[in-house]
């Protein structure tokens, strides 16, 4: 159980804040012995990130939502600047799956990239609308911007590379209003974060149906379902704790764009990053 509280909160947490949870819940696992947790819990995790997000946007969300049924201008472009951003995120994601899935046994090459991570949120502030320029209204967000930004959130499957943290400054280097940065990003992670489940259950449910027979006839298929994993409390409190924290983490980071701190996060990183080359 407290394994599972532990996870959770650190996806939770780290998920939305631009410290990258992927990279902390290896050098968590690597630091303090934590085992694999299996296919399943990736998913409950996924999907109590996931709420959170349909929770703290949930007004923006039912605008986009009626709107697009209305058919508002408005509200099919913001559609569509979502979807856009979610395909170079795919190609990237499906794409490179096995060399990303690689660094997850490598603490040291995460560690780098936090420190990445870590120089790209401190410069961040000098970014067209970066805490260097409170006077900067922004643009709005374009077809080009939509692109971009999904390539850097396609990058950003690289353990250590914040997914919040690079979009926002992404979309701050290209002069994108802050909070409408904060927003955007977001918004564009439920496909993301939603694929990544999906995928997940699809593998998950392949395993249910492996059998000493079938394992003979394809042992690799079987060793990768051996960690499947099944529905238990534990996992349950697992999902409930990455949903809160989740929720938490969101409008605190909201706070911290929008009055311009978003480069306080790169002390932390630099600390994490700089103790983890030294100790791992």
């Amino acid at each position: 159980m407290l394994e599972s509280i532990i996870l959770g909160l650190l996806q939770g947490l780290a998920e939305f804040l631009p410290i990258s949870s992927s990279g902390h819940l290896v050098l968590g696992k690597e630091l303090l012995g934590v085992s694999e947790a299996g296919m399943f819990f990736d998913i409950m995790l996924h999907a109590g990130t996931l709420l959170s997000i349909f929770v703290v946007f949930r007004k923006k969300i039912v605008e986009i939502i009626v709107g697009c049924i209305h058919r508002d201008p408005v509200q099919l472009k913001e559609a569509g600047y979502i979807v856009l951003a979610s395909i170079p995120t795919a190609i990237i994601g499906i794409g490179f799956k096995k060399p990303l899935e690689s660094l997850f046994e490598n603490p040291r090459a995460v560690c780098v990239a936090l420190l990445v991570t870590a120089t790209l949120l401190f410069v961040s502030q000098w970014g067209r609308t970066g805490s260097k320029h409170p006077e900067a209204e922004g643009v709005k967000m374009n077809w080009w911007r939509a692109l971009v930004t999904g390539v850097v959130q396609g990058i950003a499957c690289i353990p250590g590379i914040s997914r919040s943290g690079s979009t926002i400054s992404g979309m701050i280097f290209m002069g994108v209003n802050r909070k409408y940065a904060g927003e955007f990003s977001f918004l564009m992670s439920i496909p993301a974060v939603g694929g990544a489940a999906l995928l997940d259950v699809i593998k998950w449910v392949k395993c249910q149906g492996m059998t000493p027979e079938k394992a003979l006839l394809d042992p690799e298929k079987a060793m990768k379902c051996i960690d499947a994993g099944s529905f238990s409390p534990e996992l349950l409190a697992g999902m409930l704790v990455a949903f809160i924290a989740g929720i938490f983490a969101l409008v605190w980071l909201m706070n911290f764009v929008q009055k311009g701190k978003f480069h306080y996060f790169s002390y932390y990183l630099w600390i994490v990053g700089i103790l983890g080359l030294i100790f791992i």
